[in-house]
Order: structure tokens, then sequence, then C-alpha cells
């Protein structure tokens, strides 16, 4: 056995080595660099680790057979948790501990956003998903009126007149500069192995005070001004707009306009309805706390319900999530009532694969993560102490069951997916709010936060039907191309328009408390209407989406700065090979798909029609 195992890390060694099997399961880490070759190896030893000391048989081959997917397989062995969201009003008041000392807290709008981008890449080592901020304008507004406060004792000290005009005027100019160096820190810093940058999420959009107004502003202007000497769209942060309706207005309805203007340009922000919510993100006065707006990290996890602690979203997270392969389990089936058995009995596996990774979490030392747990990132009781087990802290955060493929488990079984017919568009929809149910009962049962997860499958859609066609054949007009529709998405070659693709995925995310997400293709032209975009984004919105986005396909040339849609990879104007090629992958976008979308994401994109 010890022999096999050799002998299979060495042949996937030989694969990173030489790029002879290059997978690019994340279009966030170029394969070929030194970094993510020794990554890629290393994770292969730790994978094995984990196959013959961790996971029980069952639970093995559940994942190998292509079953029920493990994320993030290779974390598995060193005990890693998934996405979170971070406290960073709390974490920037205070000391941060550091490996080589301590930085103090910040007095500025300047220096926050500095300490912040620092905060996320030392985070970023510590989990292997993504990290977020939720009322990201709420924790900024404070260090902006420190800043207005330090720039009017200077208009006071010299006598200047009108010093609250000066002051204000003083920190515009500082909010903007500070938010413009953020994105390139966060563009530009690569912390993570492999040449990878944080996978980082913001969200804002409720703070209707001066300040906050003032930080969203900049933030946007300074998105749609791009960063670099191209001046190019920031691939990240992700950011996203917590949008609200009030007194039958949008809350910071301006600063919405703009956001609409930088999404038509640079995909940006995307928006999370903080009407969707499972429980009240106001006090009894009416007040919006604001740690629980909703608000979502990574591609599309959100946090649900807490039964150990507050709902608030700061300073918790996602643990890790299992997906399960709904068109593996219509095609062993064959009928619908045994594919509904298969799948219930297949959810109540995937929650144990989730539980007993836990268990293996629980057991890891604070050592393992002193930046997270010496200043209180994830939140907890206990005093740091490197050789104390993590153990109940962790029970704040959530368990995502996710789910892939439903229009091709619908094909299989009806012939038609939930785009083309009513009784299957119920059908489906009736199975994914009996998948709810069983995830609020497991939660009671079992004490956990157990969430159901509409997969942001970026790998994985590929993963899946490479091992479908081996198991099955390439199945004609089911599994014949490179990759599996995303969760519950109405297939992305289905010609259908943007209100009828709005309100048919709409009612799933009632019932996908994990995650999800609807997005929707448009051409650029839409540029020249902008009251259509926000037309589109308060009826997604209005029709019950949690989490919504656009996809403009835009590329631009660099060497002769034309912008258009290239057929053929290269400028229609210069033929430059030199190109830009903007693309959203699941909940975040790329700069250039053609070189890191796998090759399933990359048969998703020719696939993909326009809904208006």
């Amino acid at each position: 056995m010890v022999e096999q195992i050799d002998s299979k890390i060495l042949r996937f060694a030989n694969e990173a080595i030489n790029l002879t099997n290059i997978e690019n399961e994340n279009a966030n880490m170029p394969e070929g660099v030194f970094t993510a070759k020794l990554t890629r190896m290393s994770s292969e030893v730790a994978k094995e680790y984990a196959k013959q000391y961790l996971l029980p048989e069952k639970h093995l081959k559940m994942h190998e057979e292509g079953w029920i997917y493990i994320h993030d397989f290779s974390s598995y062995a060193v005990g890693m948790q998934n996405c979170m969201f971070i406290d960073i009003g709390e974490i920037l008041s205070k000391a941060i501990h550091t490996t080589n000392g301590t930085m103090r807290s910040p007095k500025s709008i300047r220096a926050a956003l500095q300490v912040t981008a620092v905060v996320l890449q030392c985070q970023s080592n510590a989990q292997f998903g993504g990290i977020a901020i939720n009322a990201f304008d709420f924790h900024m507004g404070k260090f902006i009126k420190m800043s207005f406060e330090k720039h009017q004792k200077t208009a006071l000290n010299y006598s200047i007149s009108n010093p609250d005009n000066y002051a204000w005027e003083q920190t515009e100019e500082e909010t903007y500069q500070a938010c413009e160096a953020f994105l390139h820190n966060l563009n530009h810093l690569e912390s993570r192995a492999g040449n990878q940058l944080p996978f980082v999420s913001i969200n804002y959009g409720c703070d209707t005070s001066k300040e906050g107004q003032l930080f969203i502003k900049c933030l946007l202007k300074a998105t749609l001004e791009g960063i670099g000497e191209k001046k190019t769209t920031p691939i990240f942060p992700i950011q996203i707009w917590q949008y609200r309706e009030e007194n039958g207005g949008i809350v910071n309805e301006e600063l919405f306009a703009l956001a609409n203007e930088c999404s038509i340009k640079r995909v940006y922000p995307n928006y999370v309805n903080t009407h969707k919510e499972i429980y009240d993100v106001v006090d009894k006065n009416g007040k919006i706390d604001p740690d629980l707006i909703p608000a979502t990290m990574g591609c599309r996890t959100r946090l649900g319900k807490n039964q150990h602690g507050s709902n608030g979203k700061s300073g918790r997270g996602n643990l890790s999530p299992v997906t399960m392969n709904l068109p593996k389990y219509a095609i062993e089936t064959g009928n619908w009532e045994d594919f509904r058995a298969l799948v219930k009995e297949m959810a109540y596996t995937g929650i144990d694969m989730m539980e007993v990774r836990l268990r293996w979490q629980r057991k890891q030392l604070m050592g393992a993560a002193p930046f997270m747990y010496k200043n209180g990132i994830w939140k907890h009781n206990k005093p740091y102490d490197e050789m104390t087990k993590i153990g109940d802290i962790l029970y704040s955060g959530t368990l995502a069951l996710g789910f892939i493929g439903v229009a091709e488990a619908a094909l299989l079984l009806f012939g038609k997916h939930h785009g083309e017919s009513k009784q299957v568009q119920d059908n489906m929809l009736g199975l994914i709010k009996e998948l709810s149910e069983l995830c609020e009962v497991e939660s009671e049962r079992r004490r956990l936060n157990i969430s159901l997860y509409a997969t942001p499958a970026e790998s994985l859609c590929h993963r899946f039907a490479k091992q479908l066609q081996e198991q099955y054949g390439r199945v004609k007009g089911i599994f014949d191309k490179e990759f599996i529709t995303n969760s519950f998405h109405i297939p992305v070659w289905h010609n259908i328009s943007y209100v009828d693709k709005i309100a048919l995925e709409a009612p799933y995310h009632n019932y996908c408390t994990g995650g999800s997400i609807t997005y929707v293709e448009l051409r650029s032209e839409i540029i020249k209407t902008p009251h259509l975009y926000k037309d589109l984004i308060r009826g997604a919105m209005n029709e019950g989406v949690y989490y919504f986005a656009t996809n403009i396909q835009k590329d631009r040339c660099l060497a002769c700065d034309h912008e258009g849609v290239f057929a053929d990879l290269k400028c229609d104007n210069c033929a430059s090979q030199d190109i830009i090629t903007l693309r959203r992958v699941t909940g975040y976008i790329t700069g250039a798909y053609h070189k890191v979308f796998n090759n399933g994401k990359k048969d998703e994109v020719r696939s993909r029609v326009k809904h208006y």
C-alpha cells in the first residue's frame, strides 16, 4: 500500500512539475508558477493522509466515485476552515498581534484601509476559503470622522477660513486616495501560495451617515477609475451592494445609481437583498443592526441562524461544504420517486461527512492559526494559548450541504429542464425545499448550523462532467459538454429573457440559506440605457433573489486600448494578443479567462447566451 501511495504521489508530482495535466482548479491561481507547483505536490500528500487516516471508508467512497464532493480536500488533513466574516471595526479598534509584534489601532481612514489590507492578507493564510467584511461602510465611517477631526484641528491651528469646509475637502481627498490604495493592495499583494491574491469580498450600501456615504462614493469612484497604468478593472475585492428599500425608495439612491454605473463598466458591485434574511435585521425601534444585514462571502456563501450565539455575521463563517451530484443520482435511479429517496439519503450522508470533518477541525490547536485566534478574528471567549484546542469555538460556524446540476437531473428524469416546463420547475423546486427543511431539522437534532448551499461550481463543474462521462458515456444533450450546470441555474445555453430567468430562479433563493446567486448575461449596449440596469436590479430584488449579479463580456486590448468582444482572443483592431478578457467565473471575475479557466468553464463561456 505504501509503495502504491508513493508511486501515485510521484506520478502526480511529475504532472505538476512538467505541466502535463493542468486543471486550473482555481482561476485565481496560475498553475505554472513555482509556488503553485509546490502547493499541488504538497496537497497530494495531504489528500493521501486524509484518505488513509481521517475519512471513514464510506465517505471516501462517496468522494472518489463522485457521489458527494468534499471541497478543498487538500486542506482537510490540517483542519482548516472555509470562509469567514471579519469584524474589521472591532479588530481595528485595538492593537493587532502579528508574528513580529503588534500594529497600533489606526487613527485615520488612510491608515485604517492600509491596516485592513494587511489584516485580510494575514488572515488569508489561516483558512482555505474567502474572507469577507460585512457592513464595510459602517466600519469605516468612524475612521473618516477621525480624519475629519484631524484636518479640522489643522485648519484651526492655521486660522484657515471655513475650517469645516476645508476639513471636509481634505477628508474627501484622503478617503479617495485611501480607497485607491486599498484596491491596489488587494490586487497586487499575492500573499497566498501559488501567487494567489487573497479572495476578499466587501459588503456596503446601507450606511446613510455623511461619513458612510463618503466612503461608498470614494470606493465606487476609485473602482470606476481602475487600477494601474492601464486603469484595468480590479478583480478583488468582490464588491457587494447591500440593497435596501425604505419608505418607497432605495436607501442611498444616488449612490445606488453610481453603483449601477460601476457594475456596467467594472462588473462589480454585485447586489445582495437585505429584505431576504431568515431573521429580522432591525431592532424594536426599527433601527438596522449593521452586523445582521445580509451579506455574502466568497462566491456566494452566506450565514444563517446561529444556534450557539448571535446571528450576527462578523467573527464567524463557513466551516466546510460538500456537494451532492444530482445528475448522478438521476441516472442511477431513472425515476422521480427513487431519485428523491436517493437525494435524501445522500443529504444525510453529506451532513455526516461534514460533522466528521468538524470533529477533526475542533481538535486543532489555536497555535495553528495564531493571527486568527490571538486577534479574535474568529470570535471567542477563550484566552489565547497556542496549545489549547480550538474546540467549541467553531460551533458558531456553519456546515454547507451543496448541490449541483438541477438542470441535468431534470433532463434525465423528465426530458426537459426546469426552464422548459412548469411541471419540472415545480418538482425540482419542491425537492430543494425538502432539502432545506431537512437541513433545518438536522440543525436542531445535531445542534449544528447546517445550511443548504447552491454550490458555486468552478472546478467541480468540470470534474463531475468528466466523471459522469467516464461512468455513463457522453449522453447526448446532457453529458456531452465539459461542464455540469451550476446549482439550480437555468442552463447557460438555454435561450431565455432575463425577466424569465430571474422569475424561475428567484424561488430557489428562499431555500438556499447557505448561499446562492442568480446572474444574467447582458450585451454591452446596456451602457447606453443605465435606467434599464436600475430597473433590472430592482426587479431582481423585488422578485426575491437573494444575491444577484450581471455579466457583460468585455475585452480590452492593452496595446491600442480598443474595447469589444474579441472572438479569436486577439484584438480585432490591431491583432495584438496582449488583451484582458473579463468574464465572470461564479461570484467573482477574472481578467484572463482564456488562460486561467479550466476546460469546463471555458466550454461554459462558449455556451453562454445573452439574456438581454
